[in-house]
């Protein structure tokens, strides 16, 4: 089986990377580079440090944490479960006047300017850690080229005829608007004690593909769709695209409607973080509102299939958006309040010790 990517810079390479890590001795990988990598700021999630691994490369500098308007998004743990149940019950139920950001400890390090790796010990606070990674698109897309051509991807300079073609052109046709959601995207503005700050008047013509897989072509990149999720949400769209592609290959008509279906609703997700972060809110779409409505009552996060974000950076996330729950899960309720606010006061307190302790940024 040969599989052709036709493009240039992450979008291309980082397809190539995977698919010939994925796919070697299955299918032959070709890669028509169609202009030189574009260059700028890239966020990438926490989950790729798996990808990174699998791919034997490291590259980027590390994040704690977003900030969208006046609030921090940390990466890593918010609190704790307590006895099965998400921590900002508690801290909705403790009431003391912190923000939940102030139970992160990548939250209390980056106030501090401190920064440490996150620990393997799982009774350490430090375990608690996680990073994204702050990352120069160009560079990373060298990088990707070289693990990708190292795993056995060729290097092209005329299109060939192939079994699946990707497109990873980055230009969109076929296009569901979305610009009534998404007027604008995010622009990373600025990174202070390792929290990346945003803007949020960037161009963008918002929006996704209608279908995936159009024959024997799959989108994938800008080319599957646009969200102007600088924070991460698009680079973790792509990865999660290409992991998705290298486990279906999709070239039956199952495994292509199965592709089509899953990558509609991952897109979505992502599209949806989006807007709750800067988008309109006046009318979202039907998932959002539900989400939303769900929160707003009882403090539940909804969760669907192909989610991109965790539950916690949905919290923070909707907190930032000043939508508060009206009331927490009543099961919080079978400890004394004092003895809950006791509780989280000597969590916090721990977590103020250990940031002191980390070694400056």
């Amino acid at each position: 089986m040969k599989i052709l990517i036709v493009g240039s810079g992450v979008d291309a390479w980082l397809t190539a990377a995977v698919l010939a890590t994925a796919a070697r001795g299955v299918a032959e990988i070709v890669v028509h580079e169609t202009a030189p990598p574009a260059g700028g700021p890239l966020i990438g999630l926490p989950a790729l440090h798996g990808l990174h691994s699998r791919l034997g490369i490291e590259v980027g500098t590390p994040l704690l944490g977003l900030r969208h308007g006046g609030a921090v998004e940390p990466f890593g743990d918010t609190g704790a479960a307590l006895e099965g149940l998400p921590f900002h019950h508690y801290w909705l139920r403790a009431g003391d006047g912190a923000p939940l950001e102030a139970w992160s400890l990548n939250a209390q390090a980056a106030a501090r300017g401190r920064f440490a790796l996150r620990s393997q010990d799982p009774r350490s606070p430090l375990s608690t850690l996680d990073h994204g990674l702050l990352l120069d698109a160009a560079e990373y897309a060298e990088t990707l080229k070289a693990a990708a051509l190292k795993a056995g991807a060729v290097l092209v300079d005329n299109r060939p005829d192939a079994d699946l073609v990707v497109d990873a052109s980055g230009e969109a046709s076929d296009w569901i608007d979305w610009s009534a959601w998404l007027p604008a995207g995010a622009r990373l503005t600025n990174v202070e004690n390792r929290i990346a700050t945003f803007a949020h008047d960037a161009p963008l013509k918002a929006g996704r593909r209608a279908q995936a897989v159009t024959r024997n072509v799959v989108a994938i990149g800008g080319a599957l769709a646009s969200i102007g999720a600088a924070d991460g949400g698009d680079l973790h769209l792509l990865q999660t695209t290409v992991s998705r592609l290298a486990a279906l290959l999709p070239t039956g008509r199952a495994a292509v409607a199965e592709f089509n279906r899953l990558t509609a609703l991952a897109v979505e997700r992502a599209r949806d973080m989006a807007i709750l972060r800067w988008g309109d809110l006046s009318n979202p779409p039907e998932e959002l509102a539900w989400k939303i409505a769900q929160f707003e009552s009882r403090g539940r996060v909804v969760s669907y299939d192909e989610e991109t974000w965790p539950e916690q950076a949905w919290v923070h996330a909707l907190l930032a958006r000043g939508i508060t729950p009206k009331r927490w899960d009543p099961l919080v309720e079978r400890a004394p309040l004092a003895q809950t606010r006791e509780m989280l006061g000597r969590m916090k307190a721990v977590l103020e010790q250990t940031a002191e302790a980390m070694p400056h940024a």
